[in-house]
């Protein structure tokens, strides 16, 4: 962030440095052409009145056979007169033949010099500039008759240059309190682009180590609040996708996570759809965890739990969570699946095939062996994210979970009981046996039980699989 600063201050001072120097330019150029001009009004009408006032005793001096002492004196005189001029460095008066009769210069009367206004007409001048030096002549004219001209020159290094220099100087000194006003203004406006261009820097850190809590205050309507604000946007986003992640990595599959991942979180919120539940549990745990360890039956537990989880998840079902020595696990939510119970009941039959896998011979791999009953329900739950601000679950609640948990406790080790409602959706996938009517605790209907039959034997998982399989 520095650099940007010292690089929009180089700016700025340039920026400023070639605009000052370039109107001071323009203001001195305007100003001297405006005082050279006023010079040379002032050196026509200076030059005009001496050749109207020279016209009698030029005239006398030239018809005069011995010449005119008065004449002489009195164009010396008005010459004099004209001297007095500040900046006038040159005042003379030719006679027609160019002899000089009159001169601020003494040494020049009687030299002859070269004329410069014959042939203007009468109250005509004639300007001649060499370097500094301004010139104008006049002729002197009496009646219609020529008699000389009266030359008259200015040094514009006197009367412009010093007034010019002085304008220069406080142009200058303008220059300096502009730019160093502009630098002033120019790091102050970088600061409050660099504020909150480093808050949003120590935010972008922050949240490339992990944290997506991070949010930076916009504190502009411009492009940089804008930028801030979409920074913000991202922090939620990818929050939101942390939280999902976070909520779901363990208890979902990898494709629906995905499918979360890529949802605006509306699927999280509570809200009803229809969905099977699948309760399993381990049969007569507590006579098989007499005489084990605390230590071994954790291990058993997340032995059993690591067979259902994985199974469930191959088929896109979601762990709802652990109760003792069971597992609840739903499946069409929160992605909805149209086949969810069919991949509700073919999970089911890959949980009992991988404990049949498990128990072959206890005596020789030293394995406990474990049997499951699984129930499974299809219905109308409400599924979401139901808590506190302190704790939250994204669960199923409804009556269909109290369905499907009476089911799996009235299944018998290894056995799968389904109810009506899964049997009318996968009834041409699976083998159904009808089990009769049974009532279930807490309802006053009796419901109709179906058991799935299938063959323990590993061959016959592809059958379940391919029968649950959906786009």
């Amino acid at each position: 962030m520095r650099s940007l600063q010292l690089k929009f201050s180089l700016l700025v001072v340039g920026l400023l440095v070639v605009a000052c120097v370039g109107l001071a330019w323009m203001a001195t150029e305007h100003e001297r052409r405006a005082l050279e001009d006023g010079v040379e009004k002032q050196a026509r009408a200076l030059a005009t009145h001496v050749a109207r006032v020279a016209d009698e005793p030029l005239l006398a001096l030239v018809g005069a056979d011995s010449g005119g002492a008065t004449a002489e004196l009195t164009l010396g005189k008005l010459i004099r007169q004209v001297g007095a001029e500040k900046g006038l460095v040159e005042g003379r008066i030719l006679g027609p033949d160019g002899r000089v009769w009159a001169s601020l210069q003494p040494e020049e009367v009687g030299e002859h010099r070269r004329r410069l206004a014959a042939g203007i007409e009468p109250e005509q001048t004639h300007v001649d500039r060499k370097a500094s030096l301004l010139r104008v002549t006049a002729p002197v004219t009496y009646g219609d008759v020529e008699v000389g001209e009266a030359q008259i020159g200015f040094d514009l290094d006197q009367l412009v240059t010093p007034v010019v220099r002085e304008s220069q100087r406080q142009l200058s000194l303008l220059a300096v309190a502009v730019v160093v006003l502009g630098v002033v203004c120019g790091v102050v406006f970088v600061a409050l682009l660099v504020g909150p261009l480093r808050r949003l820097r120590a935010g972008v850190e922050r949240m490339a180590e992990g944290d997506f809590t991070a949010r930076v205050p916009p504190t502009s309507q411009d492009e940089v609040g804008e930028l801030t604000r979409a920074f913000n946007e991202m922090g939620e986003s990818l929050q939101q996708k942390e939280r999902i992640q976070s909520a779901f990595g363990r208890y979902v599959s990898p494709y629906v996570l995905d499918q979360l991942l890529e949802t605006d979180g509306d699927q999280l919120s509570g809200s009803e759809r229809e969905v099977t539940i699948l309760f399993a549990d381990i049969r007569r745990f507590t006579r098989l965890s007499e005489g084990m360890k605390a230590r071994d039956v954790v291990a058993l537990l997340n032995e059993v739990f690591q067979l259902a989880t994985d199974r469930i998840l191959a088929h896109d079902g979601t762990i709802d969570k652990f109760i003792g020595d069971s597992v609840m696990a739903y499946f069409g939510a929160p992605v909805p699946r149209a086949d969810h119970a069919q991949r509700a009941v073919a999970a089911a039959i890959d949980i009992e095939r991988a404990m049949a896998d498990r128990r072959p011979d206890p005596a020789r791999d030293g394995q406990t062996p474990v049997s499951i009953g699984i129930g499974i329900h299809t219905g109308v739950v409400v599924v979401g994210t139901i808590g506190s601000d302190q704790r939250t679950n994204f669960t199923a609640i409804g009556d269909a979970v109290n369905v499907a948990h009476r089911l799996e406790k009235l299944a018998r080790p290894g056995e799968i009981l389904v109810s009506e409602a899964v049997q009318r959706r996968v009834r041409d996938a699976f083998k159904l046996r009808f089990e009769g009517e049974r009532q279930l605790s807490g309802r006053l209907e009796p419901v109709h039980v179906y058991s799935v039959d299938f063959s323990p034997a590993a061959h016959g998982m592809e059958s379940a699989e391919s029968a649950a399989a959906g786009p």
